[in-house]
């Protein structure tokens, strides 16, 4: 965990972040609109809300195709691996990376040096029949096997459902919650923010500041991702409210569940 975080640096990111999302991107300009006037600070928006204005959310130099690319929502490979960095406690070098989801990702790796990465398709998946199910898991469960061990990332009953077929790997399970749940879980996520804290090793739940802001927000938390262009996410209230503190160990921002 660094020890170089600067507040001062924090905010000066998290400004430019909203410059940009005032001066380029639909979503926040039409808020200006509807305020009759230039506002200091993107209004709030729940993530529900959120859903389907990735074309709203996106550079006017650079507009989402639904035609031609794959969704936004999926997030980059960086935000698991930094979460998982913060986890563990650092990097563990090749060990695979198996994330429980509702969809194949075409993702070999979590990003250039990073560990293999693999998806094994959630129980309640959509696929034609089960076989097609097996088919699809199959590489994931042979990066595991080929290694011995493997980290495997998701919801707690959906992990749980794989651990029979993983007999005889040694399994590293990082539950993936939302920050109400952040009490039990590992992994902190949001449907569009993606990964933005996790639970470190002094059993704090750590944002992940290089990539993540947060602010109050009438009793919850407004978080934004910094750096992000495609899409641009400012402002965003995650589910299960929250709390932001800093670690006394280590000098940067904590998240905790709103009492």
């Amino acid at each position: 965990m660094s020890v170089r975080f600067s507040a001062t640096a924090w905010e000066r990111s998290y400004r430019r972040t909203v410059r940009l999302a005032f001066s380029r991107v639909p979503f926040y300009r039409d808020q200006w609109v509807r305020a009759g006037r230039a506002l200091d600070e993107p209004l709030p928006t729940p993530t529900g809300e959120l859903a389907d204005q990735l074309h709203r959310l996106c550079p006017f130099a650079e507009p989402y195709d639904p035609g031609a690319e794959p969704s936004l929502w999926i997030g980059p490979a960086g935000g698991l691996r930094a979460a998982l960095a913060v986890a563990l406690g650092g990097a563990r070098g090749r060990v695979p990376v198996l994330e429980v989801r509702r969809a194949v990702l075409d993702r070999r790796t979590l990003g250039l040096g990073g560990p293999p990465y693999g998806v094994l398709l959630e129980p309640d998946a959509t696929v034609v029949h089960e076989r097609r199910r097996r088919e699809l898991n199959a590489p994931a469960l042979k990066l595991a096997a080929d290694a011995g061990r493997a980290v495997v990332v998701g919801e707690r009953a959906a992990v749980a459902s794989f651990l029979p077929e993983l007999a005889g790997v040694e399994v590293n399970v990082l539950e993936r919650v939302t920050l109400a749940g952040a009490a039990e879980g590992a992994l902190v996520h949001d449907p569009h923010l993606g990964y933005y804290a996790a639970r470190a090793r002094c059993g704090r739940v750590h944002l992940l500041w290089r990539r993540f802001h947060a602010r109050p927000e009438g009793g919850g938390l407004a978080v934004s991702a910094l750096g992000r262009r495609r899409p641009v996410l400012v402002a965003v209230v995650p589910d299960g409210g929250g709390e932001l503190g800093r670690c006394p160990g280590h000098g940067t921002p904590i998240l905790g569940v709103a009492s």
